[in-house]
């Protein structure tokens, strides 16, 4: 299908390397998510990506279990981490997330891009004007272990 929406992209200077801001992005994702972003905020355990291509993306609550988000299509560590995304959407139409780490001087570069809006799931674009929050409170992560 074809894109209708524009992506919804942010861009961040980092102060670490791509290698750390890739591992904090994937393994430690559930100290970096905002449990109010997810099926049930006071029953979130975890959140988790699994690494390679075909690796799910979940959150495991204790009274729903594994609620799953999406899956790995792309795993290119340090570099570029693409996953299906259909957290709040219809799992028939989910639209997609891509982060990609560029190493600078000093650190590095994260750009962020929710995309993969057509018209099947446009109207799910509205709810996802917070993808700041998140991402501040990983760079906030990324600063604290500076």
């Amino acid at each position: 299908m074809t894109e209708t929406l524009a992506s919804i992209v942010l861009e961040y200077s980092l102060a670490c390397t791509a290698d750390i801001a890739f591992a904090t992005y994937v393994d430690r994702i559930g100290e970096w998510w905002d449990p109010r972003y997810t099926a049930n905020g006071e029953t979130l355990e975890a959140v988790t990506i699994e690494p390679g291509p075909g690796g799910r993306v979940y959150a495991t609550h204790s009274d729903i279990g594994e609620h799953l988000w999406g899956e790995v299509t792309i795993w290119d560590p340090p570099h570029r981490l693409v996953h299906i995304f259909a957290l709040a959407q219809d799992p028939d139409h989910p639209s997609r997330v891509e982060v990609v780490l560029v190493p600078g001087e000093p650190g590095c570069r994260l750009r962020f891009a929710h995309a993969g809006w057509t018209e099947a799931n446009a109207a799910s674009r509205s709810k996802f004007g917070d993808w700041s929050v998140m991402l501040d409170r990983f760079a906030a992560l990324i600063d604290s272990a500076a």
